[in-house]
């Protein structure tokens, strides 16, 4: 990758300094920056822009970054900006060519790492708001794998607890009416109209043998109530594209004694204190106030049950966790994270990621949402209205720890207003080229000759977008940013609409046109790679697609 390139060469050249690498805001600005002057000055108690000038002539100068670079100037007051060389950008286009897919992909780590994402309770359908975090959730997979590490996607079935307990009440209340039978029904349940749909489900499958036993009733009402929108979730999840490789039981931890082992390593640690009949969690040292394990009618908290679910992720033999939760969880973690520390595990094996809440918006207003209440807009309803890949895009376009609105109404449109199928229509036209040319754009021959024709300025910022690739899947691997993969296709894909818009591809030079292919081909490479990255899909023709001229 040429970021770490070019800071393991100036580090040879500046031992013991930090400085940062940036990339300028404008790419007429050069492809990297650096404030390293920033740093000498402040040491040599010079002026940043003498020292920047005398910086960018020894960068200038030296053979190892000329190999890489054609300018390397100062700008502003004493940033160094420097240029890709148009030699590296044609030789990093024969490596896409020659690698394909592979192109960005990194070693073998040989590290594993488990990544826990939407773990909704099963006590309702899959709302939007699990949306953001399924989407978010399987594009991280997909990026750290490319990037080298083993990843186990899971799901956590919260099915032990109390809110489990009232999916079962809530259940067995309204099956108990449509008996015919009078029976109260507290606001604290669940209201949703899927609840009745439950209940009236289990009576006309006979699944309730009596109803003598209210206690036995809401188990039995719970058991099937869960087992019902879990298959629920599943099917609402594949409707997405996602597909978890463990889906792991929360009840399992109770029965196997996993939870009452954790419990006792943390006792050995003197980590734990009786008070008012409950036992606590220590979390003076960690600035926080104690919390429940162990509630005072002698059942588990759920940070309890979390704790002992993180070791034995661990015991599996993952080097690391990676939960993403709902910004509603943010008292949650640090009190996770710090009994996870108590049972011996060092901090960074356990990472928590938060995702901020969603708001759908349609016909020019908001949705309420709550599952309690039943005022929630399904994952579904969004399916039924809005294709797959511009819900899972839209939700990746954002930082995780931004609120976001999703727009029901740009998602349908189908124009380059839409940022999903701006990106797919370039692939798209991509494949109208290849399609003219009658050619298999992975087969082409690359001709290293043609590739000196690249002069033109949107070709070489192609170019040097596509040679970006590799840094953004180390990146992103390193700093779960994910939004940036859904920037830079979008990015990518500007930048070939506008030199389409510019260039003929197609003409009577063969060899600007021999030239051109195989530059088209490296894009299309890396648009399906970025889009397949995203679970989305790579279209060779567009519904609606004007027609442009090859």
């Amino acid at each position: 990758m040429v970021r770490s390139f070019l800071r393991d060469a100036i580090s040879r050249l500046y031992p013991d300094t930090n400085f940062d690498i940036l990339t300028p805001p404008n790419p007429e600005m050069g492809d990297y920056s650096v404030n390293l002057a920033f740093m000498l000055a402040k040491k040599e108690g010079k002026n940043p822009g003498d020292v920047g000038k005398d910086l960018a002539l020894k960068l200038s100068q030296n053979e190892e970054l000329s190999r890489y670079f054609k300018k390397i100037e100062l700008a502003g007051a004493g940033f160094v900006n420097l240029y890709l060389s148009d030699d590296f950008l044609r030789s990093n286009l024969i490596e896409i060519l020659e690698k394909k897919e592979e192109f960005g992909s990194g070693a073998d780590k040989n590290f594993k790492i488990n990544l826990e994402f939407v773990s909704a309770n099963p006590t309702g359908p899959l709302t939007v708001a699990n949306i953001r975090a399924a989407s978010f959730g399987d594009t991280l997979a997909s990026v750290l794998r490319k990037a080298g590490y083993g990843v186990a996607k899971e799901y956590y079935i919260n099915d032990a607890g109390n809110q489990v307990r009232l999916l079962g009440e809530s259940i067995a209340r309204r099956y108990l009416r449509i008996k015919g039978k009078t029976i109260d029904f507290p606001e604290n349940l669940y209201q949703g109209e899927y609840v009745v749909d439950i209940a009236r489900e289990i009576d006309e499958k006979n699944i309730v043998d009596s109803t003598e036993n209210f206690d036995d009733l809401v188990k039995a009402c719970r058991d099937y109530g869960v087992k019902k929108l879990l298959a629920s979730a599943k099917n609402s999840l594949n409707a997405l594209g996602i597909e978890f490789d463990v889906w792991f039981s929360e009840a399992t931890l109770h029965q196997g004694g996993e939870v009452g082992g954790a419990l006792k390593i943390l006792e050995k640690g003197k980590h734990i204190y009786d008070k008012d009949g409950a036992r606590w969690l220590r979390m003076s040292d960690n600035g926080e106030e104690d919390a429940v394990l162990v509630k005072s009618d002698g059942l588990a908290s759920y940070l309890m049950g979390d704790i002992a679910y993180t070791r034995n992720k661990f015991i599996r033999g993952f080097n690391k966790a990676i939960n993403i939760w709902g910004a509603d969880h943010h008292g949650d973690a640090p009190r996770l994270k710090a009994g996870v520390r108590a049972l011996g595990y060092e901090k960074e094996r356990l990472e928590i990621l938060l995702h901020q809440l969603v708001f759908i918006k349609s016909g020019g207003e908001k949705q309420k949402m709550s599952k309690r209440k039943g005022e929630f807009v399904l994952l579904d309803d969004l399916l039924s209205e809005v294709n797959k890949d511009a819900i899972r895009f839209f939700f990746l376009m954002k930082d995780l720890n931004t609120h976001m609105e999703f727009d029901v109404d740009l998602a349908k449109e189908q124009s380059k207003k839409n940022p999903v199928y701006y990106i797919q229509y370039a692939y798209a036209r991509l494949n109208s080229i290849f399609e003219k040319l009658k050619v298999e754009s992975r087969k082409l021959k690359v001709e290293e000759e043609a590739l000196e024709l690249l002069r033109e300025p949107e070709e070489l910022f192609l170019m040097r977008k596509m040679a970006k690739w590799p840094e953004l899947i180390g990146e992103v691997a390193g700093d779960y940013q994910i939004h940036r993969l859904a920037q830079y296709s979008y990015e990518l894909a500007s930048r070939f609409h506008n030199f389409y818009e510019k260039h003929k591809v197609v003409q009577d030079d063969k060899k600007i046109e021999k030239a051109r292919l195989l530059l088209c081909a490296g894009v299309a490479l890396i648009l399906e790679s970025a889009l397949g990255l995203m679970g989305l899909s790579a279209p060779k023709k567009m519904i609606g697609s004007e027609k442009g001229s090859a």
